[in-house]
């Protein structure tokens, strides 16, 4: 598929490069691990995995109450149980994956919004998406009116955008869910192209290498 053939390409440079090493071996195989206070209890979709259809992306940190330590994952565990939120899986910064919410359920991630004129999906797309969120903060620009200016004068400059590791992360996970599901490429869609006046994410530094828009 085209995100493994993605991978393939850039995997000889990265190994070339010598950035593997630090990378880990679960980029060259998928390792998803639980949520570290485990999973969180949700609704099956009304007709099960033969809801989904869509993969949402996303961005979540910590930074609004810490913003020089924004990617402690007990704390994006705390964010999701205190908000009543929550994503299908959550990609840290150094690549690993842990899974928030299993498939068959409905996790609460994408809200209101609306996508290709259905009608189906106007504020229901929860019920069809596997929502995934990347560790990461937008542009000063794009957090000033989320966190308030105090927070975003304290986000270091490597705190923002996202690590390769992630991509390549995301690039595998992407993989095992479109070939189990059957999803095509035009159905991973991001939380801003779904709710474009109410979300950011995940945002103009979110450089994954494919034709999807912010």
């Amino acid at each position: 598929m085209k995100r493994l053939l993605l991978f393939s390409l850039i995997f000889p440079a990265l190994l070339a490069a010598g950035c593997l090493a630090e990378m880990g071996a679960h980029l060259v195989e998928l390792e998803i691990k639980p949520a570290p206070g485990g999973l969180i209890n949700r609704p099956l979709r009304p007709q099960g995995a033969n809801d989904i259809r869509y993969i949402m992306l996303h961005a979540i940190s910590d930074c609004a109450e810490n913003p020089t330590d924004p990617f402690q994952m007990e704390r994006i565990e705390y964010i999701f149980r205190t908000y009543q939120v929550e994503a299908h899986y959550v990609i840290d910064r150094e690549g690993q994956i842990y899974q928030f919410v299993q498939d068959a359920c409905e996790a609460r991630h994408a809200g209101s919004g609306t996508w290709a004129g259905d009608p189906k999906l106007t504020n229901k797309m929860n019920r069809y998406s596997i929502g995934i969120e990347l560790l990461g903060i937008g542009t000063a620009a794009e957090m000033e009116s989320v966190i308030g200016p105090e927070a975003n004068a304290l986000i270091r400059i490597e705190d923002r955008g996202y690590t390769q590791a992630q991509y390549l992360s995301l690039d595998l996970l992407l993989e095992h869910l479109m070939d189990r599901y059957a999803i095509p490429p035009e159905n991973i869609l991001t939380h801003r192209q779904y709710a474009p006046d109410r979300k950011w994410d995940p945002g103009e530094l979110f450089a994954w290498p494919t034709s999807i828009s912010q």
